[in-house]
């Protein structure tokens, strides 16, 4: 029985090792198509500069006679930008972490539904919806701000689509780090009501959700002390169908347990895990006694060929025996006269090999 058992541990241990293995695979492979977007991103764009630099150059030196840019593949698309240009670079964790501490880092204080102000940009001043929020590249997407201009592949036209043109404007993200939330604050002096905006949010007390099963906080502005109420979440409407299931038919108790019976037959083990899995650690009574009549009897195999005598085992009782009636061995005089010779006689060679005429006084005391 302690076979299986070590069998089943040696397998959930090659089992977390695989899962561990696979694990730093995949995050590998991520962070290397994060690098490889990043640095395809970057020849897009410095390959775009450079075009533009010389059209810009051409357009200057030619003058009226300059070539028209609107015209041919670019009728149509003329003035665009490539899709892939919407969102920034992924960011790595150190430049998340940088990127996010304004804002509340791991705990967000900027979320979907919240209005907020531009503070750079053609938009620079104007107010919109946080429509959503980009961790990974610490941004968000301002309803119907800083828009732009985008050419739509001709596969990304589909035939249901009522726009036809491969151009289509879109709000670009902004960093989270140009934003600034605005929330209605009442004076309470005069008892106005006023947007106004928060230029600095921190993070409250954190409890656990039982009903969502999540962590939340709350936000506060620093120095007041005003609690930031989050955004309304509406909720989702969901519709009925034929075939879905009633509510009334999931509550309905189909089963009872008794005293008598336990709730699932012993069976379902077997079922819900192959009977001879290694990963295996519940087992049938009979298995179980079979291998403890296999353990008992290796045991007895065992303990009767230790006591089995052979003619090896004869010889090392006899001299563990003579061993021990000689006892321990004592120094004579005579044996540290030789031992003291001995070293005499070595001595010279010892100290020639180690460069040294003769061994000099150890001081008492040594300065530091």
């Amino acid at each position: 029985m302690q076979k299986v058992l070590r069998r089943t541990i040696l397998a959930e241990k090659q089992a977390a090792r695989r899962l561990l293995k696979k694990k730093d695979k995949k995050l590998f492979e991520e962070a290397k198509s994060n690098r490889e977007q990043n640095a395809f991103l970057r020849r897009d764009v410095a390959k775009e500069i450079k075009q533009r630099r010389f059209e810009r150059r051409e357009d200057w030196e030619l003058g009226p006679l300059a070539p028209r840019r609107d015209v041919g593949d670019k009728k149509d698309t003329f003035g665009t930008v490539s899709t892939q240009w919407m969102r920034g670079p992924l960011l790595s964790e150190p430049e998340q972490e940088d990127a996010l501490k304004d804002v509340g880092g791991k705990y967000l204080t900027l979320v979907k539904g919240d209005r907020v102000v531009l503070l750079e940009g053609r938009d620079k001043g104007k107010i919109g919806k946080i429509t959503a929020t980009d961790r990974e590249r610490a941004e968000c997407t301002v309803e119907g701000l800083n828009m732009m201009d985008i050419e739509v592949p001709q596969y990304m036209i589909s035939p249901e689509d009522q726009d036809k043109r491969p151009i289509r404007t879109v709000p670009q993200p902004v960093s989270l780090n140009k934003v600034r939330l605005v929330i209605p604050l009442t004076d309470q002096e005069t008892g106005v009501t006023r947007d106004v905006i928060v230029k600095k949010l921190v993070n409250g007390p954190m409890w656990f959700d039982r009903q969502t099963g999540k962590q939340k906080w709350s936000r506060i502005i620093p120095g007041l002390g005003i609690k930031v109420p989050w955004p309304k979440v509406v909720a989702k409407e969901h519709k009925d169908f034929a075939v879905d299931t009633l509510r009334m038919d999931v509550e309905t108790k189909t089963f009872v347990p008794t005293l008598l019976r336990p709730p699932m037959p012993s069976s379902v083990i077997d079922e819900l895990r192959n009977k001879y899995s290694v990963f295996r650690t519940r087992h049938d009574p009979e298995y179980i006694a079979e291998k403890m009549k296999e353990d008992q009897e290796k045991k007895a195999k065992k303990k009767l060929s230790e006591e089995m005598r052979t003619p090896l085992k004869e010889i090392n009782r006899k001299l563990r025996k003579m061993r021990k009636q000689k006892g321990k061995g004592e120094l004579t005089a005579d044996m540290l006269v030789k031992l003291g010779r001995i070293i005499a006689n070595k001595r010279e060679p010892a100290l020639s090999a180690a460069g040294m005429s003769k061994v000099g006084k150890v001081p008492e005391t040594i300065v530091a």
